[in-house]
């Protein structure tokens, strides 16, 4: 059951970013706006911590919460989540706090917040001591060998930086239960460890 729900939390970070259609108004109604949207954010997706800002509004709207009844639940000031729809700040700077408090509105672990918020890079789950490049374009050969996965390769993924080819290849371990690059922890199997640990040695209250 534990695994089922780690799948279910891993599988929100993926389908992050991915904009969900709503029906719009009807029969040539203007339509009203009954909480903050995606739509209306004035940054890119190239901007840092983008994702995170999309989910968090994109959750607004379909809970039906106004940017004011947002801040108020998260206990932090509307002009913080006014200045994240503008670029004026970054998730990728956030406190811890606000992260905490994200996380437990979204119903997401903090790490898949940190990771939204980029706070958390995938090559912050590899040792350092790991020629990592090395390790990525041995994968990628790997991978493009492979006679399944291999022909749906796309050709500019070799030109690509490094944190694109890294999760290309997380993709495929994912997908074929395959461990292409040694020294790295799963991001499930982290979960699990950091829960078993919390078990073991509750905080004292």
């Amino acid at each position: 059951m534990e695994g089922d729900d780690n799948e279910n939390e891993l599988q929100k970070v993926l389908e992050a970013g991915k904009r969900k259609k709503g029906s719009g108004p009807k029969g040539g109604q203007r339509g009203t706006v009954k909480g903050p949207r995606s739509d209306y954010l004035q940054i890119t997706p190239d901007t840092p911590g983008y994702k995170l800002v999309q989910v968090v509004f994109e959750h607004a709207v379909s809970k039906g919460v106004s940017l004011s009844e947002l801040a108020e639940h998260l206990g932090i000031a509307a002009s913080t989540l006014s200045h994240l729809k503008t670029g004026r700040r970054l998730a990728s700077s956030l406190g811890r706090e606000v992260v905490e408090k994200l996380a437990e509105w979204l119903n997401y672990p903090v790490l898949a917040v940190l990771i939204l918020a980029e706070q958390v890079q995938l090559e912050d789950f590899y040792s350092p001591r790991n020629d990592l490049d090395r390790a990525i374009e041995r994968a990628l050969t790997f991978m493009a060998d492979d006679p399944e996965w291999g022909g749906m390769m796309p050709k500019d993924l070799v030109g690509a930086s490094t944190h694109m080819k890294l999760w290309a290849v997380w993709m495929y371990e994912r997908a074929t239960k395959t461990r292409l690059i040694p020294g790295g922890i799963d991001y499930l199997d982290l979960l699990k460890a950091m829960e078993d640990f919390r078990a073991e040695h509750p905080a004292s209250s």
